[in-house]
């Protein structure tokens, strides 16, 4: 007899898990939040370990106590007397305040403080000594060893881990070292708080001891304004010293260049005051004047003769245009040649050229142009003369001003010396004076008491309660900081579990479709009882997920297909033992009964049989292995139980190679003509990686339901049985997860917690 086709409704042989996409590796924050709400109770827990002992070191802390006072730079003090101070004030200047804030950060001015308190004697401040402890030899010897395995590596290696060289030790005077000591120690204490936008530092100290802190803030603010008194008298001292140095010399050096010098010169010299000007510019003046005149009339001079010498003696109309000087003769011969011709041009007008009366007339204006040129000649020869004497004068004028000027030049030289000498002399004068009057000063400013730049507004007062640590804030960030570590250790141990725990990852991590999910069965559910998983109870959470599982497997129909002439074989098996497989082939069985199916179920785990301690019957005396074997017919082996019409096939005797049992014909056959009597054959088979009768049997069945245990069995474990069973041609219709928490799987699966509230119940039919 073949065997039949393997017959898988469609809508099932064809589930496959959804590939993972490329959003798989993104962080799902709404399962992160639904993954450490369910870790709450141990992240409460662990946060409570850790942060209780903080809280206790935080309340052993000892408190801290502050004292600050305000000092105001003021650079415009009070003046006894109007007299200016050797060292100027403060001016209100961007970078005053930083200046002033870093002189009172300054080391010296630490070091007054601790000197005038005597904070060595103080128990804050009191030396330590470090005791050598039972590690130190062992620390010694660990760095020893890591500096010889440094010392044998490469370069790169050996810089990494060579460590650190040790701190060497201060030497020197004890009591400058302990002084150091005790300044580093002030100075962290020290607070310095410039004022925005004003001319006010907060000096402020942080202390144990609430009055050690307002005797250091006080003690703080004295040595700052000692010490700019202190700078101010010294500046005060230091010039009146030095103006007395310097008097002897200035009196010397007046001496030297003053006024008896600049006289003896100006005498030797001949340098005499005139009216407004010396002298030698008076004559160099009057000289340019005449030299000026001179020229100007021999330009004249030289006009008149150039006009003169262009005259025409027997042409009246050339002197028309020409300078005579006012000469009262040539004047009355040009008024009456102008007649003449005047009269010679109205007569020949009337006459003509050859009339007799033009004789007369002719003759006469021929007389006067003689006596015209006479005359004309003789004021040439003048102004000749007049030229050549402007001439000469001119050329002597010249010589006597060249001479001037080189004089002038001797003069204008040591004229500049006397002003130098004078000048010398006036300022020796001026700075003697100068000397003597600021060092008068200086003396009375040494008899005053100098005012600082700086004015005390607010000293410091000890303080009412402590500013440090912030107990309450401490505690909050240790519980922030505990509550982190919680969460963290959570996280890693959700990362660290192995198990699956939804359908989601069974599809994820397994590659199968999760056809059901079934709950844990309760103490009503044990073997045995009256409700157990094939029990009575058909309304509870357990039976209403074996009904889904029959329901997606297609198991409950209300008509046979037409093609499908023979039963159906399904196989369940699981990777390891104790994940509720045999319950759920039970409670298969019984469901599928009670809806009208004809159902065997074959126990096939001759090893470890349970099919009959579940269905509350004793081990029948013979089954599988005896039918096989041919000791015992079908009819023999098979046993039906009445309550739940369920027939069941025993596992029979145990037998030592029952892998040959299970491949043979003979298994083939049974399962074949099971089919033919029974509309589904349930095969309950020992777990895939614990023995092989599952990978043997898996072929043969017409599918099989793979079986994992929620939050049990890990998915490596799961995942190596599944591909066991591919291997050997099974075909996978998909997983089960079983001994589900219902509870934890909602918030697992769905992100919460399942509805409280009356659940639905299938009704009891009587």
């Amino acid at each position: 007899m073949e065997a039949p086709e393997h017959r898988l409704p469609p809508s099932v042989s064809g589930m496959v898990a959804p590939p993972v996409g490329s959003g798989a590796d993104k962080v799902d924050v709404k399962r992160l939040i639904q993954t450490l709400w369910r870790q709450k109770l141990l992240i409460l827990a662990v946060t409570a370990v850790l942060w209780l002992p903080a809280v206790l070191l935080i309340n052993a802390m000892t408190p801290i106590y502050s004292a600050s006072a305000v000092v105001v730079i003021d650079p415009h003090p009070n003046r006894v007397i109007n007299i200016p101070s050797v060292s100027e004030p403060m001016g209100i200047l961007l970078d005053t305040v930083n200046t002033e804030v870093e002189i009172l950060r300054s080391r010296d001015l630490a070091r007054r403080v601790v000197e005038t308190l005597s904070l060595g004697r103080e128990p804050e401040y009191a030396a330590t000594t470090t005791k050598p402890t039972w590690l130190t030899p062992w620390l010694e010897d660990g760095r020893a060893w890591l500096t010889e395995v440094a010392s044998a590596l490469p370069e790169p290696l050996s810089g990494l881990l060579t460590p650190p060289a040790r701190r060497p030790a201060v030497t020197g005077n004890p009591e400058e070292v302990e002084t150091a000591r005790l300044i580093d120690a002030f100075q962290k204490n020290l607070r310095i708080s410039p004022g925005v936008q004003s001319r006010a530092i907060r000096v402020g100290v942080e202390a144990k001891d609430p009055q050690l802190a307002a005797r250091a803030a006080n003690a703080t603010v004295q040595a700052y304004i000692a010490t700019q008194i202190e700078a101010k008298r010294n500046a005060t001292l230091e010039a009146s010293n030095w103006l007395q140095s310097r008097l002897e010399e200035l009196r010397q050096d007046m001496t030297t260049t003053g006024k008896a010098t600049v006289d003896a010169m100006r005498s030797e010299t001949g340098l005499m005051k005139g009216r407004d000007a010396p002298l030698l510019n008076e004559a160099m003046s009057a000289l340019n004047t005449q030299l000026t005149e001179a020229r100007t009339a021999h330009v004249n001079a030289q006009a008149r003769l150039r006009q003169l010498m262009s005259v025409k003696p027997g042409n009246p109309e050339s002197l028309a245009g020409a300078d005579i000087g006012g000469d009262p003769l040539i004047t009355a011969l040009r008024q009456r040649q102008a007649g003449l011709s005047a009269q010679i041009a109205e007569l020949r007008s009337q006459y003509g050229d050859l009339h007799p009366a033009l004789n007369r007339p002719k003759a006469e204006l021929r007389d006067l142009n003689a006596t015209l040129a006479t005359e004309i000649d003789r004021m040439v020869r003048s102004l000749r003369g007049e030229v050549e004497q402007q001439f000469a004068k001119i050329q002597d004028l010249g010589k006597r001003l060249e001479a001037l000027r080189t004089e002038s030049y001797d003069s204008l030289q040591a004229e500049v010396q006397l002003r130098e000498l004078q000048r010398q002399a006036d300022a020796s004068d001026d700075n003697y004076r100068r000397a003597v009057t600021r060092l008068k000063e200086t003396q009375v400013l040494q008899a005053l008491e100098m005012t600082p730049d700086v004015r005390v507004v607010s000293t410091a007062a000890a303080p009412a309660g402590p500013v440090g640590p912030g107990k309450t804030v401490l505690a909050g960030l240790a519980a922030v900081v505990c509550g982190a570590l919680a969460t963290g250790v959570a996280l890693v141990r959700t990362m660290g579990q192995r198990g699956v725990y939804s359908s989601h990852q069974v599809e994820a991590l397994l590659g199968l479709p999760a056809v059901g999910i079934v709950p844990l069965l309760g103490r009503r559910g044990r073997p045995g009882d009256s409700g157990s998983a094939a029990g009575s109870d058909r309304g509870s959470d357990f039976a209403e997920a074996v009904w889904r599982l029959c329901a997606r497997l297609h198991l409950v129909r209300t008509t046979e297909p037409v093609t499908a002439k023979n039963g159906e074989v399904i196989m369940l098996t699981s990777s390891v033992a104790g994940e509720g497989k045999t319950t759920l082939v039970v409670a298969l069985a019984a469901f599928l009964a009670d809806a009208g199916r004809r159902v065997v179920v074959v126990d096939c785990d001759t090893r470890r049989p349970t099919v009959h301690r579940l269905l509350g019957d004793e081990r029948p005396p013979k089954g599988l292995s005896d039918l096989l074997d041919g000791d015992a017919t079908l009819d023999q082996v098979l046993t039906l139980d009445d309550r739940r019409r369920v027939a069941v096939i025993a596992a029979g005797r145990p037998t030592d190679r029952p892998q040959t049992m299970l491949g043979s014909q003979a298994m083939l056959s049974l399962l074949v003509e099971l089919s033919e009597r029974y509309d589904v054959v349930i095969l309950d088979t020992p777990p895939v990686l614990s023995v092989s009768d599952a990978l043997i049997l898996a072929p043969l069945a017409d599918r099989v339901l793979y079986v994992v245990r929620w939050a049990r069995t890990a998915s490596s474990l799961a995942g190596a049985g599944i591909k066991q069973v591919r291997q050997v041609g099974g075909r996978i219709s998909g997983a089960v997860l079983s001994m589900v928490n219902a509870r934890d799987h909602a918030s697992f699966e769905y992100g919460a917690r399942p509805p409280s509230g009356r659940s639905y119940r299938l009704r009891r039919i009587a």
